[in-house]
């Protein structure tokens, strides 16, 4: 049994923030590439159910590849992260899954809003570290526009090995 998440991958980031994933995000160092987590938790992998894929194939093909750019660097406590630019269609997607599947397990936490970010350093739990990271990220942004598209949207699961694919929709065409 493993938790799951549905997650938008975003391979085109891996240039920009790669190696300070491998080297700061527990996520990456277990084989999760660059990517947006649009619901967690999704259900434990052996709850999954064929209505619950086919659910979410709908959802996706109803919805566009995403193009965005990421460009602002963004903090939450202990956690760097960049966002994409637009981020609508993102947050979209991210309620439209909420909305289809309002009895998967729930973590407790609240947010008063969804808010769409690609984690790139977590856990970490002195302002220093914050700012060294945050001070790398945008010096990278600077450099210049990164274009990343997604056409896909994934369940992965977590399990002794790390992160793997469980199933992968499709967006809609564009």
């Amino acid at each position: 049994m493993s938790r799951t998440l549905l997650a938008l991958l975003v391979p085109d980031a891996e240039s920009l923030v790669g190696d300070l994933r491998l080297r700061l995000d527990p996520a990456a160092k277990l084989g999760l590439g660059a990517h947006f987590t649009v619901l967690y938790p999704f259900y434990d992998s052996e709850d999954i159910t064929k209505a619950h894929l086919e659910t979410l194939d709908v959802v996706a093909a109803m919805r566009r590849p995403l193009l965005f750019s990421l460009d602002h660097v963004g903090t939450f406590p202990s956690t760097v992260w960049l966002a994409p630019t637009p981020d609508a269609a993102i947050v979209e997607l991210a309620h439209a899954l909420e909305h289809a599947f309002p009895g998967r397990p729930a973590t407790g936490r609240t947010f008063e809003r969804f808010v769409p970010h690609l984690s790139v350093a977590r856990n970490l739990r002195r302002a220093a570290e914050r700012e060294v990271v945050v001070s790398d990220l945008e010096r990278r942004v600077r450099g210049g526009t990164t274009l990343c598209r997604c056409t896909e949207l994934h369940v992965m699961g977590r399990n002794s090995g790390g992160w793997e694919p469980i199933h992968c929709s499709p967006l809609g065409p564009d």
